[in-house]
């Protein structure tokens, strides 16, 4: 396990970059950014039956991991490796709004490399300028389609490089994901995990089910619940976490029942709570679940933290919708580095945020 300073060079003077052979691998290093293992990059070059100009095999490249996090360390996480792609990227995104992620998208088509971007035509609520952005991107040779397949709403947030990187993301990318809110995201050269995230943007590009697509990342609607209660029912120790939304009655059993046990279950909620999440908090804030209220930040985070040896980063809300409707990915991570950088977070914004605040019925 190596720390990788964030003096190398790179991208920008925040990210450094770790560079196998010729070929490409690089994984941004910020402000504690952790990398693991070497080894030598195969050529990444050849077609294949769905028309990627890069293949899939994995044979060769290093399996690494890092952790970023939002406001702290900027747009340099997605945008090097934008910058660094050298064959295809695809996205899938909820909302896709941030001009220099479009602009690099647009660029990376225009030097020859495939880009494919999957949005969600309707977002809960309406709005967000999806079709404006459609065009933008398709003016720009950039590939667009609308999410569909099996799911309610596609709200994953992920990105495959080159067929050999992935990153799992809290954040849409817009410009309040980069600048206003708290957000998490894991960048991995993990073969089983890139693979799979691959193999669901493929099954999703080509509107096909993924039931049968197995490997480590935590999916909705196939997986996350059962993952998420297994997850919370492992516990022994304490239970951190960011929800934006919570009130499905399943999830906050199970953490009810986690402090039952002895566990001791923390969360920060943003502090404006509507009558729905008014009544999920005083639900938990019966079963001694201690509560606090972000300031200064936006929680759009979801991101669990478990006995402060693992934590979950990824897209899904604590709702039936995201659970068991929606198209949504997650990562676990059980570095100790990596988890330990999420604690630190955690931990900074707890002491940030006001206790209290919940209004029970």
């Amino acid at each position: 396990m190596n720390v990788v300073p964030a003096s190398l060079g790179g991208g920008s003077s925040l990210a450094g970059r770790l560079a196998v052979s010729a070929g490409r691998i690089a994984l941004v290093v910020v402000l504690g950014f952790v990398l693991s293992a070497c080894g030598g990059a195969p050529d990444i070059f050849s077609s294949s039956d769905d028309g990627s100009q890069c293949q899939s095999s994995l044979a060769g490249v290093p399996e690494a991991t890092g952790v970023f996090v939002e406001p702290d360390d900027g747009r340099d996480p997605v945008l090097d490796e934008l910058r660094a792609a050298r064959c295809g990227i695809d996205v899938s995104v909820y909302l896709l709004t941030d001009e220099p992620v479009i602009d690099e998208l647009i660029a990376a088509a225009r030097r020859g490399i495939q880009v494919r971007v999957m949005l969600e035509q309707h977002p809960f609520g309406g709005g967000g300028g999806q079709e404006e952005v459609e065009a933008q991107l398709r003016a720009g040779g950039v590939e667009v389609r609308w999410s569909g397949s099996d799911i309610r709403f596609s709200h994953a947030k992920y990105l495959v490089i080159d067929r050999q990187v992935a990153l799992i993301l809290n954040q849409n990318l817009t410009n309040a994901s980069f600048e206003g809110n708290r957000e998490f995201g894991a960048i991995t050269t993990q073969r089983d995990a890139v693979e799979q995230a691959q193999e669901i943007f493929d099954a999703d590009w080509a509107v096909e089910p993924i039931r049968d697509i197995d490997g480590p990342l935590i999916v909705s609607p196939t997986t996350s619940r059962s993952r998420y209660l297994d997850l919370i029912g492992s516990a022994r120790d304490g239970i951190d976490f960011y929800a934006e939304v919570i009130r499905d009655p399943e999830i906050i059993a199970a953490l009810g029942a986690a402090e039952d046990r002895g566990v001791d279950v923390r969360l920060i909620v943003n502090g404006r709570l509507d009558e729905n999440q008014q009544d999920a908090a005083a639900q938990l804030d019966r079963r001694g679940i201690e509560i606090r209220l972000a300031t200064g930040l936006y929680i759009h985070a979801k991101v669990m933290v478990i006995d402060g040896a693992m934590a979950i980063v990824g897209s899904q809300n604590f709702t039936a919708t995201s659970l068991d409707d929606n198209r949504e990915l997650a990562m676990l991570l059980r570095d100790p580095l990596l988890v330990e950088r999420c604690v630190s977070v955690f931990e900074r914004d707890w002491l940030r945020a006001e206790p209290g605040g919940v209004v029970d019925d």
